[in-house]
């Protein structure tokens, strides 16, 4: 049990979260006192994702996770997936954008979006925005941060000092994380733009990536890549910490392991739902039914008209 009562610890981070807790409440609450009884449940309860999300991904760093995740590698990458995909996942889901905007006070509101959607030449900031939340942006952003982080000479310095590891690393995870799935995942007033095989395209790239980092870290390593747990001992911050006692090698292998599984996790839910509206589309239904079958399919309408004149004498 001490696995899990001992090491908590980073309270500002703790503090942190509630203050983004109590401004999405607040937006929430001014959103709700306008609406009617059924809209604001609706909301309430979807809201209750993005609080989700936001509990996950600080649980991730408070909690002995980023204690142990500092002395083991498989323990890192259960915290990389938790904060790069599960818990933006479920933030993007709970739809906080309109939420974050009531939080602003009226008059500073309409200022800002007159400012911004009022004026004859596209405000700089509208373009930025643009920019950052297109798909090609989100997707190679995504990317990039996860090939970059697991660059032993990106990696190794970082984890030596816990307060650049959750500053830089994970947040940069969590950011990188909520612009993706705002590609995939219908997040009021948010919808995204990619077609259905744009997003299958997309899912398979980062799950290719994925595949190929927990490759080069396990079948194709002859030894460990990180001096992960060595750079923690003794400081003084952080305690004392337990030597290892699992080879490097070993270690980085399961982590790749989970990188592997884990990323596949939360990809295929996601890679399902993109060949349903595939599927969906008269033009990608018959897309995909050359591709699987090699022919179209027919209408129930054409198979009477085709059994009617079959059985014509």
């Amino acid at each position: 049990m001490t696995y899990l009562s001992a090491n908590w610890g980073y309270p500002w981070v703790a503090v942190a979260a509630i203050a983004v807790t109590l401004i999405h409440e607040r937006g929430l609450r001014a959103l709700n006192a306008r609406s009617t009884k059924e809209h604001a449940l609706a909301r309430r309860r979807k809201m209750w994702l993005s609080y989700a999300g936001v509990a996950l991904a600080t649980l991730s760093v408070i909690s002995p996770l980023q204690y142990w995740s500092m002395e083991y590698f498989w323990v890192h990458m259960i915290q990389h997936v938790t904060v790069m995909l599960a818990a933006p996942a479920l933030y993007v889901a709970g739809a906080p954008v309109v939420p974050l905007l009531h939080a602003i006070p009226v008059r500073a509101r309409r200022q800002l979006l007159r400012r911004l959607y009022a004026r004859e030449t596209p405000h700089p900031l509208r373009r930025v925005v643009a920019v950052v939340f297109s798909p090609i942006f989100a997707i190679v952003f995504f990317n990039v941060v996860m090939v970059v982080w697991m660059i032993p000479r990106v990696f190794n310095p970082v984890m030596g000092d816990p307060v650049l590891h959750i500053c830089l690393m994970l947040s940069s995870f969590f950011i990188a994380g909520v612009l993706f799935w705002f590609q995939f995942i219908p997040s009021h007033p948010w919808q995204p733009t990619l077609s259905p095989f744009a997003r299958v395209g997309a899912l398979l790239l980062t799950n290719l990536a994925m595949t190929v980092i927990a490759m080069a870290l396990s079948f194709f390593a002859s030894g460990p890549f990180y001096d992960i747990g060595n750079s923690m001992l003794g400081m003084a911050n952080m305690g004392s910490m337990t030597p290892t006692t699992l080879s490097p090698l070993a270690d980085q292998q399961i982590g790749a392991a989970i990188l592997w599984v884990c990323g596949d996790f939360w990809c295929l839910p996601a890679l399902v739902m993109a060949l349903r509206l595939v599927s969906k589309n008269d033009d990608g239904s018959g897309t995909m039914d050359r591709i699987l079958r090699g022919r179209n399919t027919i209408t129930v309408e054409e198979y009477r008209a085709i059994a009617a004149k079959n059985a014509t004498p």
